[in-house]
C-alpha cells in the first residue's frame, strides 16, 4: 500500500485537507499512544484584534456554557514553524486573531523560535529557570520527552483546569494520564505527528522503505534530524528492533548505523525544522520528515520540476506529540491558561488541524473538519489508516542517566 501522501490539484495552505472518521482516529491513538520531534526561525508576528465578545459551542457543557473571559495583556508564545494556520497572504493568524478579538490578549507569536527541542531548551530555557527566573515565553511547545525532563526539573506551571472549562474535558482519552503528566495538569497537547521519508518524487521516484537513508546513490542529497529519537529511531526500524523497547545493545547497534551514514558523507546535513528550505531550495531530495510538512510546508510552493512527498516506511516510522506548556514562573500565565482553554474548542482545534496537517487531540475536531467537506475525506495524515497504525513506534522512556548519555554519544555522531 502507498500512504505517499501528494495532492491532487493546486491548493493555498488554508485549504482544509481533512479526512478519516474519528473512529479511525481513535484507533490510531489507541494503537499506538503518543511521543519525539524537532532551521532557522522564520520571523515573529504579533495578532491583535478589537476585543469582542462570543464563543462558541464545543462538545461539552462546559465548553456551551462558559465562555471565555476577557482577559487582556499579553501572551508570548514560542512555536515550531508552519505550526499555525495563517491566511491566503501569510500575513495573519486568523485562530490567534479570533483569540485576541474575544480575550483582548495581544498574542506575541514566534513562528520558528523552535527549531528542535534540544536546541531551544539549551538557548531558551535552561539558563533562566536554573536561576530561577522565568523565561521571555508564557507557552512553548515541546515534545513529550522534552516535558517529561521539564517535569522531572520542576520547570513547569500547574495549568489551573478549573479555569479551563474546555481542557482537558474535550481532550480524547487516549492522552489522559500519560506518565510524565499523570494529572494532566502540566501539558496540554497541540497536535501528534509521524516521522517517515519525505522525498522529491520527481527527482528519485517512488520510496517505500527506511534503507534509502543510507544508499550512497543519494549521498550528499539528502538531510537527517538532529532528534535523537527519530533520526536513531528509524535505523533501529531499520535494523528490525522496537524503538519502544530497545536495548542498551540495540542503541549501540542504531546508533552505529547512523555512524556508518555521516561518515560515509550520505546526509548533506543534520537539521532541525528547516530541512523544508534545503529540500525547497533543491539542495536535498530526500529528508527524515515529519509527516505535516510535506503537504503544508513544501507542495504548495513547489516549482512545476518538483513533486515532494511523504511516505510511512515499509518497516514503519515514528510517533510522537507536541505538548503547550506554561514555564515556571511566566509572566502571563492567567493568559496562557486562556488560549489553552480557547485551542480546546473543537472548532477552533480543528481550524489548526486543517492548515497544518497533523494528528488533532481534541474531541469533537473530526466531525467539524469531515462536515466542512465529505468529499476531502481522506487525509490520512490527520486520520490515520489502522494499517498504518500498525506501523508506528514510540521511542522509550530513558532515565536522567540515559537520556543524558545517549544524547552525548548522538552529537558526537553528528558532529554537533
Amino acid at each position: 500500500m502507498d500512504e505517499s501522501v501528494k495532492l491532487d490539484k493546486p491548493v493555498t495552505r488554508r485549504t482544509f485537507l481533512v479526512g478519516g472518521s474519528l473512529a479511525g482516529f481513535a484507533a490510531f491513538l489507541a494503537a499506538c499512544g503518543t511521543q519525539g520531534q524537532t532551521g532557522a526561525p522564520t520571523g515573529r508576528a504579533t495578532a491583535t484584534a478589537a476585543a469582542t465578545s462570543g464563543a462558541s459551542a464545543g462538545p461539552t457543557t462546559a465548553a456551551t456554557e462558559a465562555p471565555l473571559p476577557t482577559g487582556g495583556g499579553a501572551l508570548n508564545f514560542a512555536n515550531w514553524v508552519g505550526y499555525m494556520d495563517m491566511s491566503d497572504d501569510e500575513e495573519h493568524y486568523p485562530t490567534l486573531e479570533k483569540f485576541t478579538a474575544e480575550t483582548a490578549i495581544e498574542v506575541n507569536y514566534a513562528d520558528g523560535a523552535i527549531d528542535s527541542n534540544e536546541t531551544f531548551f539549551t538557548s531558551d530555557l535552561q539558563a533562566p529557570l536554573q536561576a530561577g527566573l522565568p523565561t521571555e515565553w508564557d507557552i512553548v511547545v515541546v515534545t513529550d520527552w522534552m516535558v517529561a525532563r521539564l517535569a522531572r526539573l520542576g520547570w513547569l506551571e500547574t495549568i489551573n483546569t478549573a479555569a479551563t472549562p474546555n481542557f482537558p474535558a474535550n481532550l480524547l482519552q487516549q492522552y489522559i494520564g500519560r506518565s510524565f503528566d499523570p494529572d494532566t495538569n502540566l501539558s496540554a497537547p497541540w497536535q501528534s505527528g509521524m516521522t517517515g521519508i519525505g522525498f522529491d518524487k520527481a527527482v528519485t521516484g517512488d520510496l517505500t522503505s527506511l534503507a534509502v537513508f543510507w544508499d550512497a546513490t543519494y549521498a550528499g542529497r539528502m538531510t537527517y534530524l538532529d532528534e535523537l529519537r527519530d533520526t536513531v529511531g528509524l535505523a533501529a526500524l531499520k535494523l528490525g528492533f522496537d524503538p519502544a523497547t530497545l536495548t542498551e545493545e540495540q542503541w549501540q547497534q542504531s546508533l552505529a548505523e547512523v555512524d556508518t551514514a555521516v561518515k560515509a558523507g550520505i546526509p548533506r546535513q543534520i537539521t532541525g525544522n528547516y530541512y523544508t528550505e534545503v529540500m525547497a531550495s533543491g539542495d536535498a531530495v530526500i529528508a527524515i520528515a515529519w509527516s505535516g510538512d510535506i503537504t503544508s510546508l513544501l507542495q504548495p510552493d513547489q516549482t512545476r520540476r518538483q513533486d515532494f512527498q511523504w511516505v510511512l516506511a515499509d518497516e514503519g516510522g515514528m510517533l510522537w506529540t507536541d505538548n503547550m506548556v506554561i514555564p515556571k514562573g511566566a509572566a502571563n500565565k492567567g493568559q496562557a491558561e486562556l488560549w489553552i482553554d480557547f485551542y480546546y474548542r473543537p472548532e477552533n482545534a480543528a481550524a489548526v488541524a486543517a492548515w497544518v496537517n497533523y494528528v488533532c487531540p481534541v474531541k469533537g475536531a473530526a466531525e467539524i473538519l469531515i462536515a466542512e467537506d465529505p468529499d476531502i475525506g481522506n487525509n490520512q495524515l490527520i486520520f490515520p489508516t489502522d494499517e498504518m497504525t500498525g506501523r508506528l513506534h514510540q521511542f522509550r522512556s530513558t532515565s536522567a542517566d540515559e537520556e543524558q548519555r545517549w544524547a552525548e554519544e548522538f552529537s558526537r555522531v553528528l558532529g554537533l
